[in-house]
């Protein structure tokens, strides 16, 4: 009885130390739109099986396949929207000003500007920036467990199993964007890890993709959509 317990446990061990593995880029990335026009703010779609973006002359929207295929311009209709009313998502979306000072848990914060909101992939909690250099937060989905995460991360998008997530960093000369990076942060810790810095990138608004497979993300200097594959490192 005692050896099946003890396996039981080395199994739970095994299984949780993988599902929580730090995702690793496995290629280089790859073009996987790119016209005369510059794309903007990737995103999947609920399955994974389509790539979303705007263009950023005409604001028109636009998709890909997963694989790179049938570049079509799209309809907004056609582009998804997650249910977010009556949440303090939606409160955070529609009143970014005031959302801080009108929830007892987010007090502290009271008289900063909320932005770029995102909800964990199980609904329970929320990644945002806020404003005046105060950088990145999380917590619970009901505004509960805030802290801090990061003073230079923004755009923050999930990873699947909401441990990690994977958020950009810029540097500016004080008139344009010089450089863009990938880095992934452990939610529990706060600890940072490059994920992409390389000059041939200035790499914007990242996306992970719902299986945690595939991170894409905006050239911002060349207008161009990219995809990495990922693992999780063991």
């Amino acid at each position: 009885m005692q050896k099946l317990i003890f396996f039981q446990l080395l199994l739970t061990v095994f299984f949780d130390s993988s599902l929580y593995a730090q995702p690793k880029a496995v290629c280089e990335p790859f073009v996987i739109a790119k016209t005369s026009e510059p794309f903007q703010k990737p995103v999947w779609s609920d399955d994974g099986n389509t790539l979303y973006f705007s263009s950023l002359e005409t604001g028109m929207m636009w998709s890909v396949s997963r694989n790179g295929d049938h570049l079509l311009q799209v309809a907004f209709q056609e582009v998804i929207h997650r249910k977010t009313e009556g949440t303090l998502l939606q409160q955070m979306m529609n009143d970014p000003v005031k959302t801080t000072s009108k929830v007892k848990a987010l007090e502290s914060l009271s008289g900063y500007m909320i932005f770029n909101p995102v909800l964990s992939p199980k609904g329970d909690k929320i990644v945002f920036q806020v404003s005046r250099g105060k950088g990145m937060y999380v917590c619970d989905s009901d505004g509960a467990n805030l802290r801090p995460l990061s003073e230079k991360a923004q755009n923050a998008t999930w990873m699947p199993d909401a441990k990690y997530i994977v958020a950009m960093i810029t540097e500016d000369d004080g008139h344009s964007v010089s450089k863009g990076e990938l880095v992934c942060i452990e939610v529990a810790t706060g600890t940072t890890f490059p994920l992409l810095s390389s000059d041939k990138y200035v790499a914007f608004h990242p996306a992970v993709s719902p299986d945690g497979k595939k991170l894409a993300f905006e050239d911002y200097a060349k207008g161009v959509i990219y995809v990495m594959d990922l693992e999780e490192s063991k």
